[in-house]
């Protein structure tokens, strides 16, 4: 049961953007997202590629600095593919997402221009971003109802065989006699 002052986290970049009314929610939101991949089972690539595809809507119209969140987002998106050797969304490209002017995460910029990684360089931010992705060896996890489909599954198949076993058996006892 849902309570209506349930917040629920965004799941995708697309949800930090569509849920952002200002850039302090943009920067609240960002950080849900980035804690829903780091610590809500977020460990395939192919789960970060869906929680990356889909373009957020722009913000620079829709509040002051939207320019930087706009910025950000693209910026984040393609760091965070390289970082996991995935495809960068398509989105990514679009030149509607650079910030007017600099800005700097904090007012060390010496420090910032020199190792704010080129994705966000290169859209006038300078920050150092944080690494929320990590994949993790193994196969994904099967609910149950699957694990239980497919032992009856295994077990049909093993019955089937065992009597098509114990049929060839009684024909060669016949023959034999």
């Amino acid at each position: 049961m849902i309570h209506e002052n349930t917040i629920e986290r965004p799941k995708t970049l697309r949800d930090v953007a569509v849920q952002s009314g200002s850039l302090q929610d943009f920067g609240t939101n960002l950080r849900d997202w980035q804690h829903e991949i780091q610590r809500g089972g977020v460990h395939s690539y192919r789960a970060l590629t869906k929680r990356l595809e889909r373009e957020p809507p722009l913000l620079s119209s829709r509040f002051e600095g939207g320019d930087i969140a706009d910025a950000y987002l693209a910026a984040y998106a393609e760091w965070i593919s390289d970082q996991a050797g995935v495809l960068r969304p398509i989105w990514c490209g679009n030149p509607e997402r650079c910030a007017n002017d600099p800005w700097f995460s904090t007012s060390v910029r010496g420090q910032l221009l020199a190792t704010t990684p080129a994705s966000f360089r290169q859209r006038n931010l300078f920050t150092i971003p944080d690494a929320v992705f990590s994949a993790k060896p193994g196969r994904p996890r099967v609910p149950e109802a699957g694990k239980r489909e497919k032992a009856r599954l295994r077990q049909k198949a093993y019955r089937t065989r065992v009597r098509t076993l114990l049929t060839k058996a009684r024909l060669q006892t016949q023959l034999a006699d």
